[in-house]
């Protein structure tokens, strides 16, 4: 959650016993507790459910051991379930133990934060170890099931080739973008305004490289700043091109198109190449990374007039973002189109295994968080503990959570590795901090104008192995080629532009565009829509 931030935190893994010391002088006292063990499964189950293990990842840097966190106590005071853990220390044993699964194994009954992608589903499930959920959903997944039939497209992205649901999904509602944010201090301080259009934007970059908008005397503002040819091709949208990251978008005709042969590619790396040279784009923009970019101190010079970032509070002190805004896509012949970085599921986080021993009572348990008061568990906390809702409606963090720099380790589960269920999105919007529930509005606002390049897919092996050595060669000429003409190393004329259109044909692009059409076509069949 964007209110409550804590620094880099670190942990080990995780034990799972909690020993209780007893007083040996009161044997009627032991006696009592042994037969209470013998009678229930665990000490830690509460009203009458069967404990269950629950493996996964949460990094060592998230500092949070999933055995003393807030997160599972209240979980289980909410459900009446509770597990033990196996939590993973490193990222590299979570994945040795993913791959060393095998039916008829130690398996744990359900995987949490799991990080499994498409080809370790595939492989889990065909080797006996991933259960199908799909039959399961609708009797004991109610919330999460509303979400698919509203959006049955979601239902299509979790699904295998065979439709099978192997894994359930973390669901952003209003997903974070690849955003372009404006120094709005700035623009009210030159009295301008936001720029709608690619002549208005020129306008707004020439006003910050000349007018001195942070008023230290120095012509030292970076109009816009960005990370390489990832972040200029999020440009492209103001000429009409909206691309995903192996360059393709899907016509209205149903044909695969690749964006650096389209006529308005030319025109937009012209563009870049000449806002470059003017200085209104970052003169370090191809040999710097974000944490190069990062400013810790709120004293130091304001440089920066637009930044293309996910996460502006990464970049910038706290007191600083409040100076900045989102903007909207640039209007294109009276159209606004911007690229879904990442769309608005995330698969592969929660699964339950053929050993799992009550797999009603899992999906029960995981279904909590598919809900409002699931969610605000997972990413705020408890309501009158943790935050308090006003008379007036909105809601607040209280004092000991805002103070509290562990808090996200201690109580939370939403930092580190993915976990399943949905974002607090529409409880967010009635935070008593106006800035920051206007900053849920604007990413909303912003979603509107996003669309997917490409749908969502599914490669067989072959193709995905096919499509990474093509890739590997095609999508290096496209980044290095945009730095050259963007950087003035290559003049971009006919014979230059024409060179790189030969490079990418004896670079295999039209075996390229074939897999991909092929991969278009099967998913639009596939498509229940």
């Amino acid at each position: 959650m964007s209110c409550i931030r804590a620094p880099s935190l670190s942990g080990g893994p995780l034990k799972t016993g909690k020993g209780k010391e007893m007083n040996r002088r009161v044997l009627s006292m032991v006696l009592c507790v042994c037969l209470l063990l013998m009678t229930l499964p665990a000490l830690s189950e509460t009203s009458g459910e069967a404990l269950m293990t629950m493996a996964g990842f949460d990094g060592a840097n998230t500092y949070r051991v999933w055995a003393d966190c807030l997160f599972f106590e209240r979980m289980t005071e909410l459900t009446g379930i509770s597990f033990g853990f196996e939590q993973a220390g490193t990222l590299e044993e979570w994945e040795t133990k993913k791959e060393s699964m095998q039916p008829g194994s130690e398996l744990p009954d359900v995987l949490f934060k799991a990080n499994l992608t498409t080809s370790q589903m595939k492989r889990l499930y065909e080797r006996g170890v991933l259960m199908d959920l799909a039959p399961l959903l609708e009797s004991f997944c109610p919330n999460l099931s509303r979400i698919l039939s509203e959006h049955p497209d979601y239902r299509q992205e979790l699904s295998l080739p065979g439709g099978q649901i192997v894994s359930l999904p973390y669901i952003a509602m209003t997903p974070a973008q690849n955003a372009m944010w404006i120094n709005r201090t700035w623009l009210n301080r030159l009295k301008l305004e936001a720029p709608e259009d690619l002549t208005s934007l020129e306008a707004v970059l020439t006003a910050f490289k000349t007018r001195d908008p942070n008023q230290n005397g120095r012509q030292d503002e970076v109009p816009l700043s960005f990370l390489g040819p990832f972040d200029l091709k999020f440009l492209a949208h103001a000429f009409g091109i909206v691309a995903n990251d192996y360059n393709l978008f899907v016509d209205d005709a149903g044909t695969v198109r690749f964006a650096p042969l389209e006529e308005a590619y030319r025109p937009f790396v012209s563009w870049c190449a000449d806002m470059y040279s003017r200085g209104l784009l970052d003169e370090n923009g191809f040999y710097q990374n974000d944490t190069m970019r990062q400013v810790t101190s709120k004293d130091s010079a304001q440089l920066y007039g637009i930044i293309l970032t996910t996460d502006l509070g990464s970049l910038f002190p706290a007191e600083w973002t409040r100076d900045y805004e989102m903007l909207m896509p640039l209007s294109h012949e009276g159209t606004r189109r911007y690229r879904d970085l990442t769309g608005h599921v995330f698969p592969g986080v929660f699964a339950l295994t053929t050993a799992c021993k009550d797999p009603e009572t899992a999906l029960r348990w995981v279904d909590t968080l598919y809900s409002i008061e699931g969610a605000k568990l997972m990413s705020i906390g408890k309501e009158n503990v943790d935050y308090v809702v006003d008379g007036d409606g909105t809601w607040r963090v209280l004092q000991t959570v805002s103070e509290n720099s562990s808090y996200i380790s201690q109580a939370l589960i939403m930092s580190g590795t993915t976990p399943p269920g949905i974002s607090a999105d529409e409880f967010e919007l009635s935070f008593s901090d106006e800035y920051l529930t206007s900053l849920i509005k604007e990413r909303a606002r912003l979603n509107e104008y996003c669309v997917r390049p490409f749908p969502h897919y599914d490669l067989t092996d072959a193709q995905k192995e096919r499509v990474a050595a093509l890739q590997a060669v095609l999508g290096y000429e496209v980044d290095m080629q945009i730095a050259r003409w963007v950087l003035g190393e290559d003049q971009l004329t006919d014979e230059s532009w024409d060179h790189f259109q030969s490079v990418l044909e004896e670079g295999g692009l039209q075996e390229f565009l074939s897999i991909w059409q092929e991969v278009y076509d099967a998913t639009k069949a596939e498509d229940p829509t």
